[in-house]
């Protein structure tokens, strides 16, 4: 009875050191991930990747090098030339279906121009001070940058070996002209060969700003931008002989016309979505509007007392806002042109071709001369809020933050994800970031993201992609 006595707490005592060395293992290995993207994240952030400072070329070839010297093959990590100043990087991880549609994981390299004369710190220094990383790009989107390289070297080493392949894509100029998301989503597109993909960029889990919880964002959608210019041209003439058809009247009139508009209201899944949430936080007389807009679209009342929100306004319809003016040549002349600058923010889906000529219906004054600025593109339709996503962000989430409810979100500014939206591929923004969006300062002074967020964020990406990479790809 002794000796069976004894075997059995050698055995336990056994399993226990034997659960001890698996616990400090891990928790090793989980300090090793965390230095090397913390290493990885001081890099990037030195690299001033803006239009100014034209090092998206640095920054791809050092991740190249992560990449081939943690054993990916030369032919799966493929520096893509955008012109002499910007490089975009694809990275292919193998799966045992290589035939099979991939999945993508997005995010860009370059960051908003950031003039060292107006920052308290260095902003292409990452800086570690008072719970933050400070730097350039921290939040926008170097974080997303780093916690995607950093869990595919630790998956890579570990022998993880993905049902189809997993495909990173890191592009160049988001933050001005796209052109690398639309030249890798058309002329790439059957190197990539992705079924659907994650973009990195954008902060999904928000924290209100005590602290708590008050969602998580998946972008599915997000409104398509547009500028035009509109010009009033006249002879013009001395400044003391006023005539009837002053070009700056002109072009103000046309501009109260815009004022004074509303485009009608456009619901679709996404906003649906948004707006579901929206009425659960607010105060009983905009939830009322809210449930009356999604019952009846064509309701211009709760429409109106919808618009009084800006957050909420965005949701439900496209806008069009003068941003710039320019007029005039003299104080003592009339002038003989005006400009202005409008732009707009289209839904989802929309022909910006038919937002033009509204505007001009609007204005319905054949001497203001109406022009895009932009060359036109492939209208982009918000994705639909797939299941099989939705179940493994919510898994990947679930970790830190059990009870948290996953919100549709249009986003009423532009991703690169829009031009693969366009190009028939779905995308949806997710990131393991949380934080009060109020913080984050992302395009402004002192950019920051909290120091627990994003070694957090490298475990959500773990369970995402580890996730998605059991899963096999739809038939």
């Amino acid at each position: 009875m002794k000796i069976a006595k004894i075997a059995k707490i050698a055995t336990a005592t056994l399993l226990l050191a034997a659960l001890s060395t698996i616990s400090l293992a891990a928790e090793e290995s989980s300090r090793d991930h965390q230095s090397l993207a913390r290493d990885i994240f001081a890099k990037v952030v030195a690299m001033d990747t803006s239009i100014t400072g034209k090092r998206t070329p640095d920054m791809a070839a050092y991740l190249a090098g992560l990449f081939r010297d943690a054993g990916f093959a030369n032919d799966d990590v493929i520096e893509v030339p955008i012109s002499p100043t910007q490089t975009s990087l694809l990275v292919r991880y193998r799966g045992r279906d290589e035939h099979a549609k991939g999945v993508g994981f997005m995010a860009h390299m370059d960051v908003v121009t950031a003039l060292r004369k107006d920052w308290v710190l260095d902003p292409f220094a990452l800086v570690e001070q008072d719970g933050y990383f400070i730097g350039r790009g921290t939040s926008d989107n170097k974080a997303g940058i780093v916690g995607l390289t950093a869990t595919f070297l630790k998956l890579k080493k570990s022998g993880f070996v993905p049902q189809r392949n997993m495909l990173l894509i890191f592009t160049s100029d988001e933050e001005t002209g796209m052109i690398a998301a639309r030249h890798m989503s058309n002329q790439l597109r059957d190197t990539i060969n992705i079924e659907y993909a994650i973009n990195a960029d954008g902060l999904s889990g928000v924290l209100t700003p005590e602290g708590k919880l008050f969602g998580y964002y998946v972008q599915g959608a997000e409104k398509s931008p547009r500028t035009v210019e509109l010009t009033v041209r006249n002879p013009g003439g001395h400044s003391s002989a006023p005539r009837a058809d002053n070009a700056i009247y002109q072009l103000a009139t046309a501009l109260t016309k815009i004022e004074n508009f509303s485009f009608p209201v456009a619901i679709n899944e996404i906003s649906t979505g948004m707006l579901q949430f929206a009425a659960k936080r607010s105060d009983s007389t905009t939830a009322t509007a809210i449930e009356k807009l999604l019952a009846d679209p064509t309701d211009t009342a709760a429409a109106a007392a919808l618009s009084t929100n800006p957050m909420i306004a965005t949701v439900i319809r496209t806008t069009c806002v003068a941003t710039m003016l320019n007029a005039g040549h003299a104080s003592n002349a009339l002038p003989q042109s005006a400009t202005a600058t409008v732009n707009c923010r289209i839904m989802p889906g929309v022909d910006p071709a038919a937002i033009y000529k509204t505007l001009d219906e609007v204005i319905d004054d054949n001497r203001v001369e109406l022009r895009p600025l932009q060359e036109e593109s492939a209208i982009a339709t918000a994705s639909p809020m797939r299941k099989d996503v939705m179940t493994a962000i919510k898994y990947a989430v679930s970790e830190s933050h059990p009870d948290v409810e996953l919100i549709p979100f249009m986003a009423s500014y532009a991703t690169d994800g829009m031009h693969f939206r366009a190009a028939g591929i779905p995308v949806y923004g997710s990131s393991g970031t949380f934080m009060d969006p109020g913080q984050s300062f992302a395009h402004g002074l002192n950019e920051k993201i909290p120091v627990k967020s994003f070694y957090d964020s490298l475990r959500y990406w773990e369970r995402l992609i580890t996730h998605i990479g059991a899963q096999t790809a739809a038939k």
